[in-house]
């Protein structure tokens, strides 16, 4: 899938969203952006939205909250979620994982509800993170050496049902509660 499609689909998704955009952490300059308005695009809103928003998993504020909590200031991706509240907007900020040089960026109205608008996210960062992951490579074995498939198992026999001692308990169990009285 297209990093541009995820961008749609996520948009086509969420009612109240505006924008959506992957960011390269590195530039700050989107991989791929989406809006629900043209004056969003044409404006260039979307790409000063997305390069600050990279400032905060990059920026100063990441490496004060590091040492704060005891970080080593030299580690990378101490912060992984961010949700920012304006007046009228809800922007959802989250690093892809598998690729931590790039942050998804999905900008709603104040309509959308918060957990919606965070499972959207997490689904198309689970999209994101298939699409991406390279296949690691292996080294061709001959087929005398891979070793044999386990067999499955037997199918359980329906005239001899295996001993489950709970099983009569559970039926008298459930007669007792369904019983008229």
């Amino acid at each position: 899938m297209r990093l541009q499609e995820v961008c749609e689909e996520i948009i086509e998704d969420v009612d109240g969203a505006l924008g959506c955009a992957l960011v390269d952490l590195g530039t700050g300059l989107p991989l791929a952006v989406t809006a629900t308005s043209d004056e969003l695009l044409e404006s260039g809103a979307m790409e000063t939205l997305a390069a600050a928003g990279t400032d905060y998993f990059r920026g100063e504020v990441n490496h004060q909250l590091r040492s704060a909590m005891g970080g080593d200031p030299g580690d990378e991706g101490f912060v992984e979620e961010i949700q920012t509240t304006t007046d009228e907007t809800y922007h959802f900020m989250c690093v892809v994982p598998g690729n931590r040089q790039t942050v998804l960026l999905l900008i709603t109205d104040k309509t959308t509800n918060l957990g919606l608008g965070w499972v959207a996210v997490r689904r198309a960062l689970r999209r994101i993170e298939e699409d991406t992951r390279r296949p690691a490579v292996r080294a061709r074995k001959d087929a005398s050496s891979r070793p044999e498939p386990p067999e499955p198992p037997e199918p359980p026999d329906p005239e001899n049902p295996p001993d489950n001692p709970m099983n009569g308990a559970n039926r008298r169990i459930g007669r007792r509660r369904y019983r008229r009285r």
